[in-house]
């Protein structure tokens, strides 16, 4: 037993291997990475995004027909205002001075409709 204790202590420690060099494609691969979770991040954001301005444009239609409405029945009564104007009523006159020196035409004929908004998908 003396020879493999003798053997045992002359033989030279074996020590870790040496690491190889990391190359470039570890950096490469980490940086393409990274590089598709910001943008898959992004495209998540401005989807999320695009469906929260949808909604607001949805639901600002009901408001703005209530708008065209409204406009719809001042332009009604602003032309009948002229017409009794034109026949000579005093208070009616006065009143289409009054819009014209603000700034208001009123045109004796019905306006033609204006054309709707396109739809978006």
């Amino acid at each position: 037993m003396a020879n493999d204790e003798l053997l045992v202590e002359t033989e030279p420690e074996e020590r870790d291997a040496p690491r190889p060099a990391i190359g470039p494609w570890a950096a490469l691969v980490f940086i393409v990475l990274a590089m598709l979770i910001w943008f898959g991040y992004q495209a998540w954001n401005l989807q999320r995004e695009y469906g929260q301005l949808r909604s607001l444009h949805a639901s600002q239609g009901t408001a703005l027909e209530a708008v065209r409405k409204r406009q719809a029945q001042l332009e009604s009564i602003a032309r009948r205002v002229y017409a009794l104007a034109q026949t000579g009523h005093r208070e009616a006159t006065l009143i289409a001075q009054e819009l014209a020196r603000r700034g208001v035409t009123v045109s004796p004929e019905p306006a033609a409709p204006a054309p709707a908004p396109p739809k978006s998908p």
